[in-house]
């Protein structure tokens, strides 16, 4: 995530990476041109209140939505 990210948090540090912070805003550009989806961590939770999550995920993002926004980007420029 580093490799397409604008930046990372000083609010919210990752003790394992010696506090390196999260990366921090996507970049349509980082995303094509370095060809890497983002990696999206999924959860849901149960429909009544108070149950809490009842399934988990990691998966990657389709490229398709980040080649358009490029493109649209690309004609704005």
């Amino acid at each position: 995530m580093y490799d397409i990210c604008i930046g990372e948090s000083r609010n919210y540090q990752i003790p394992a990476l010696d506090f390196r912070g999260t990366p921090l805003g996507i970049d349509v550009i980082k995303v094509v041109e370095n060809n890497l989806s983002p990696i999206i961590d999924t959860g849901v939770a149960h429909k009544n209140p108070g149950v809490g999550q009842v399934g988990a995920g990691v998966v990657n993002a389709p490229m398709e939505p980040f080649i358009k926004a490029y493109e649209a980007l690309a004609e704005t420029l």
